[in-house]
């Protein structure tokens, strides 16, 4: 230590230094009483009656109604594989982003964004559906009407149907199943919704040099990209939906709008199925809010080893294959719609 940390303090600084505690100098007093504490059911420990969950094992507390307008939520950033309950923005009223942002409390979320897109998207994923509610209620305060729609609902374990080809008939559509070849009527006043979205993929594989207590530096990379047109059907009765992919499918049914390329093909369909069932609504605006989904539905990302590879004459290096894909995220938006319909 220097000896200036010896040095005593200065006369005239020690005499302005209070020995004890005043009380007079706490204008108010900070601390919760023991009477407005809240015990937690399950580990029985005391907590603040401004959480929603407890401090000590997350379990959910017992809020009491009078300081339900108070309480600030404390969340916390999910994993993709927890069961989780989405907070979705429904409208906005003219809120101040700043409140908002002040309840929310995460900065992955570009929640000015989101109301400028006029797009109803998720602006929450939380544990619970007590916080989740609690959400909406001070949300709502602030100007935004939201809804909880949760992650068992969106159910993306389930994939949609897939088609191979659908034919169109006087008053309903035939969809033909692709792996069952079963054949599914339905009438175009029940067809309820038509997403249109685009599943990205991306493979990156590198090798690496490692040495001993050095950092791994890459010396060699190839990147691979696909982008996939999809569309997905939704009748009013199901969630599942039904999926139609470029590859696989059997176009025949657009007859002279039949072009020579895939891409164009998926568009003329969803043209045509819109004109054929005009009551469903159509979401195609995928592409353009995707990036605002992040926050809440982050893109699936994986690295995988691939053991040693060879570099060279005589030389080996680590290899690593990294990869990411939208499918989950997409999967989410499209189920969304339909329980927003």
């Amino acid at each position: 230590m220097s000896a200036k940390e010896f040095m005593p303090d200065p006369p005239e600084l020690k005499n302005q230094m209070p020995s004890t505690f005043d009380p007079s100098i706490q204008t108010e007093n900070i601390a919760y009483s023991q009477d407005e504490m809240l015990a937690c059911d399950r580990c029985s420990r005391q907590n603040p009656p401004n959480r929603a969950n407890c401090i000590y094992c997350g379990g959910e507390l017992a809020i009491k109604a009078e300081i339900l307008g108070k309480l600030k939520p404390v969340t916390r950033k999910l994993e993709a594989w927890e069961a989780g309950f989405n907070v979705v923005l429904r409208s906005a009223l003219g809120g101040r982003v700043e409140n908002i942002g002040s309840i929310l409390a995460d900065d992955s979320v570009d929640v000015a964004a989101i109301i400028r897109s006029k797009a109803q998207l998720p602006i929450a994923r939380v544990e619970s559906v007590k916080l989740a509610e609690l959400l909406v209620e001070q949300l709502a305060g602030s100007g935004l009407e939201c809804t909880v729609i949760s992650d068992a609902e969106l159910a993306v374990e389930t994939p949609p149907v897939r088609l191979s080809t659908i034919r169109i008939d006087e008053g309903s559509l035939e969809l033909i199943d692709f792996n069952t070849r079963t054949n599914i009527r339905v009438l175009f006043e029940d067809l309820a919704l038509i997403v249109v979205g685009t599943l990205s993929k991306s493979r990156t594989e590198l090798l690496e040099k490692r040495r001993r207590n050095a950092e791994s530096k890459v010396i060699d990379e190839m990147a691979t990209s696909a982008d996939e047109m999809v569309l997905d059907l939704y009748t009013r009765s199901e969630s599942r939906g039904f999926r139609i992919y470029l590859a696989g499918f059997d176009f025949s049914c657009l007859g002279e709008r039949k072009g020579l390329l895939a891409a164009e093909n998926m568009r003329q369909l969803a043209g045509l199925i819109a004109e054929t069932a005009p009551n469903a609504k159509v979401a195609n605006n995928y592409a353009s809010i995707r990036h605002l989904l992040g926050g809440i539905w982050e893109v699936e990302s994986r690295s995988d080893p691939q053991g040693l590879k060879r570099s060279g004459f005589g030389k080996v290096e680590f290899g690593k294959v990294e990869t990411t894909s939208n499918l989950q995220q997409f999967n989410k938006y499209s189920r969304l719609q339909w329980h927003l319909l």
